[in-house]
């Protein structure tokens, strides 16, 4: 079960959940794909093989680290406040409830707006900004704060 599934609360829905692009899955496989590969077809090692080995454990452990990060990452949008958690053991949340977020910004390069993936910046009143960065479909991100922000507002008139 998701963490900001656990810490729902009693008539809170999420209504939108996302994480990273997969072009930031591809890059986390590119840096930690090499060490497997050397490991396991250069079997039995020589010398030239270790030289390989070592020269690609410094990626992998680089590539673990933030395939460890990419996997604790959860992007939510719930119909009452927008979630950022991060880590496995060590939980960092950060939240901010949609009556209380001010602006909503999207920043999309040229290669985020052809595959799809960009950073968004949440600020709430009184808080700092939440970034969330190479997010999966920003626009449509944004388009559901703003969507479920419309329906707190209709529900309080």
């Amino acid at each position: 079960m998701s963490y900001v599934s656990r810490t729902l609360g009693s008539k809170e829905k999420v209504l939108f959940l996302t994480g990273y692009h997969w072009l930031y899955w591809l890059g986390v496989s590119i840096v930690t794909l090499p060490l497997i590969v050397v490991a396991l077809g250069a079997l039995p090692y020589d010398g030239l093989d270790y030289l390989y080995l070592a020269l690609t454990v410094v990626p992998f452990v680089y590539g673990l680290y933030y395939f460890v990060h990419g996997i604790a990452l959860e992007v939510a949008v719930t119909t009452d406040r927008f979630v950022k958690k991060t880590g496995l053991i060590s939980i960092t949340s950060e939240e901010v409830s949609l009556d209380k977020i001010e602006e909503v910004n999207v920043a999309e390069t040229i290669l985020g707006r052809i595959f799809g993936y960009g950073n968004v910046d949440v600020h709430g009143t009184g808080a700092g900004a939440i970034h969330v960065k190479m997010v999966t479909d920003p626009v449509r991100l944004r388009r559901e704060i703003q969507t479920a922000r419309e329906q707190l507002r209709s529900k309080g008139e």
